[in-house]
């Protein structure tokens, strides 16, 4: 989903983008933003050189939501499942079932916090900065001077 939004804040090469919601903004959720809110902040590596005020598009990357539900509901609860229906099988009290139930729960989430800290909490893509854009004499031009030289680059190193 690529949004347009305002630079609100530039701090250690990052820059925070803010997204005003849409008249045609539905609840999907994709870019985190409740009914009731009227914007929703990014931070997105400025890799543009972008300043404050300047507005800019950004892509926000679609999440697994179905992945991650199951690393956060299915996951913690296989542990306890086994232990669980183990206890059962070998007819030990219904208490003690209970408890390795419990057990089994605490550890699921033990590794899901692992995982978490593994993975250095990032469990979806982050957005990136597209373009620069900047709003003068009601006129709109596109700052992506950087992309076409780069892309010029590309474009002379395959000639060669």
């Amino acid at each position: 989903m690529i949004e347009r939004g305002q630079v609100v804040k530039i701090k250690s090469g990052f820059a925070r983008v803010r997204i005003e919601r849409h008249s045609a903004c539905g609840s999907c959720g994709k870019c985190g933003m409740t009914e009731k809110q009227k914007h929703a902040d990014f931070y997105v590596e400025n890799t543009l050189s972008a300043a404050v005020g300047d507005v800019v598009e950004i892509n926000i990357p679609d999440a697994n939501t179905a992945g991650l539900a199951f690393v956060g509901y299915i996951l913690p609860l296989i542990p306890a499942l086994i232990l669980f229906f183990v206890s059962l099988a070998c007819k030990w009290q219904v208490w003690l079932s209970i408890l390795l139930f419990f057990v089994g729960l605490t550890l699921g989430f033990a590794v899901v916090a692992l995982i978490d800290k593994l993975r250095k909490h990032k469990w979806t893509q982050s957005p990136t900065m597209q373009s620069i854009i900047t709003v003068s004499n009601s006129e709109e031009k596109t700052k992506t001077e950087i992309n076409n030289i780069s892309n010029k680059g590309e474009n002379e190193n395959e000639q060669n």
